[in-house]
């Protein structure tokens, strides 16, 4: 900028610049990895102290002051308009492409994270059910046992509360959709895990759960049984789960997209893709 140095912020300069090169508001958040709301305040900002009301008066004040116009004099205002207009809708069908993607993505891994969790559950509960601790002896042991296996068991979902937070916020600079990619993980691990549940126990075989084998040997009252089972043992608990994921996931994923957030303003920052 020339003439407007003087009473223009760093970032200001910074969206004015993009502003003048054609660029749209998203195109703007993402060259400097801010949202598009920050966007739109140094907007309002910019037309204030530019004394216009509209983007066009301001590309023609910015450009009038840079000499910018004048090399471009050649490409009239509806030329532009149409480039940009033609360029930018490209864009963002190719960003929305990518955002639809990106959901699925964000299922899939909660699918398989959720069947993965399912055994790591399994197997971290053996191991822990054969340690033998003598609460009478030693009461503070079982506090200190109790607070290991919940970690044990639950410490691990802080892998898809902090993956698809820095993840998506690297891709979108949005804090709401890092939230929402968090929950969607979750939501699918929960059902992941019902889902190997169900195909374990229909298919496979569960210790002391053998009769529920599909292709197994069927008692007079086996698909009654499967009946009463489902609703109590997979449905409900599904759905209990499922709450559970969204108000905990969303708010895992509120604490660690903000941290996220944060720790990239103050660094200046993003992840390479």
């Amino acid at each position: 900028m020339m003439a407007h140095n003087n009473y223009l912020s760093k970032r200001e300069k910074e969206v004015a610049e993009l502003l003048l090169q054609g660029k749209s508001n998203k195109q703007i958040a993402l060259a400097l990895g801010i949202s598009n709301s920050t966007v739109e305040f140094h907007l309002k900002n910019l037309y204030a102290k530019l004394h216009v009301s509209s983007r066009a008066e301001a590309i023609l004040t910015l450009g009038k002051s840079t000499g910018l116009i004048v090399e471009n004099l050649r490409e009239s205002v509806v030329e532009r308009k149409s480039k940009n207009s033609h360029t930018g809708g490209m864009s963002i069908l190719r960003e929305d492409v990518e955002m639809k993607n990106r959901w699925l993505y964000y299922f899939l891994a909660g699918l398989v994270f959720g069947a993965a969790y399912w055994h790591y559950f399994s197997v971290t509960a053996r191991f822990l059910s054969n340690i033998f601790i003598n609460v009478e002896e030693n009461p503070l042991m079982i506090w200190i046992a109790l607070s290991v296996s919940f970690l044990i068991y639950f410490g691990v979902w802080l892998i898809p509360a902090i993956l698809p937070a820095v993840y998506e916020f690297h891709q979108s600079k949005m804090l709401s959709l890092s939230v929402l990619a968090v929950v969607i993980v979750w939501i699918s691990a929960v059902l992941g895990y019902y889902i190997n549940y169900v195909v374990l126990l229909a298919f496979v075989g569960l210790p002391h759960m053998e009769y529920f084998l599909v292709f197994g040997q069927k008692g007079p009252t086996f698909w009654r049984d499967w009946a009463e089972l489902f609703p109590r043992l997979i449905f409900f608990k599904f759905f209990k789960w499922t709450v559970v994921g969204v108000i905990v996931g969303g708010f895992a994923g509120l604490v660690t997209s903000s941290l996220y957030s944060f720790w990239v303003k103050k660094t200046h920052t993003i992840l390479p893709a």
